[in-house]
């Protein structure tokens, strides 16, 4: 007795999932009814996404790969994160694209706070810091140096160049002149800010063109 109703209760139990695989895989009732795409930051970059997506109203949610789907958005240069979600109840699937959020201009280019260039559907609009160097690491090393700096000083500043990243210099206005400033690593911020404050003010160096505060406890003036 015992034996006949463990059976009949595995039996149901294969009949059940077999049922729901039914369901889910290859009836009509848990379709895709609608598709909605967000993030992109223009039509023609939704339709890329489209594209690489290749989902289409109708197809069966239980068969949408998402993490496939998601790595395929994912290999565009500007795209830093897909994510979908589907809905069973309604059956509408989400894709939501992130774009990289650039800091900086490195090399003409933009530049994220991972150091992956890219080039971003529309543009961007904001105010960036524009960084010259000869490698990621270099320019990285200059972004990081330019958000350290206080704003009344870094709004000052121009393009910053690094040749390596214990060697980064830039120009900055102060008055009606032009200093270029040879900051070295981007370390000690705070004492070669005030070096830099002491040796501007003082009524010698009026006419003096470049401040060099790779070792701020010597610093060179010309």
């Amino acid at each position: 007795m015992f034996l006949r109703k463990h059976r009949l209760i595995t039996f149901l139990a294969i009949l059940l999932i077999a049922g729901l695989a039914y369901l889910l895989g290859w009836s009509n009732v848990f379709t895709i009814k609608e598709i909605s795409y967000t993030g992109a930051p223009t039509k023609s970059s939704e339709a890329i996404v489209k594209n690489l997506a290749q989902i289409e109203v109708g197809e069966r949610l239980a068969r949408i790969e998402t993490r496939k789907i998601a790595g395929r958005i994912q290999t565009l240069p500007w795209v830093d994160n897909a994510d979908l979600s589907r809905n069973w109840i309604s059956g509408k699937i989400v894709i939501a694209v992130t774009p990289r959020l650039p800091i900086a201009t490195f090399n003409g280019q933009l530049m994220d706070a991972s150091g992956k260039r890219f080039e971003l559907p529309g543009g961007y609009k904001s105010k960036l810091p524009s960084v010259l160097a000869k490698d990621a690491k270099s320019g990285l090393a200059a972004i990081t140096l330019f958000t350290k700096l206080p704003s009344d000083f870094s709004t000052r500043t121009s393009a910053f160049t690094a040749t390596s990243p214990d060697n980064i210099y830039f120009k900055i206005t102060e008055g009606n002149r032009s200093l270029m400033v040879i900051w070295g690593a981007g370390d000690e911020i705070d004492l070669k800010l005030k070096v830099y404050k002491a040796l501007v003010a003082l009524k010698e160096n009026s006419k003096i063109r470049k401040i060099d505060l790779t070792e701020p406890h010597s610093p060179i003036v010309k």
